[in-house]
């Protein structure tokens, strides 16, 4: 399992190749002028990228995670 078989793709979530390729705490492009814009949250059912807690009003009925650093160490939390 996670070993470079051939059925590997089958065995991971949809949401986790493209979670890991992003780039997390950059501010939101939408919400740059509230405070609250660093992009630190994934919806886990639409893939589209990081977004801010603003841009998570769209997603509520949604599977999301919280990115979280910690002594720059970056962990996903999960927020079912």
């Amino acid at each position: 399992m996670g070993a470079g078989g051939p059925n590997d793709d089958n065995i991971w979530p949809p949401w986790l190749i493209p979670l890991f390729r992003e780039v997390f705490f950059v501010q939101c492009e939408l919400h740059a002028d509230s405070h609250k814009s660093e992009c630190n949250m994934y919806c886990l059912d639409c893939v589209n990228g990081p977004m801010c807690p603003l841009c998570l009003n769209q997603h509520q009925n949604y599977r999301h995670i919280r990115c979280v650093n910690v002594s720059a160490i970056d962990f996903w939390v999960l927020l079912f």
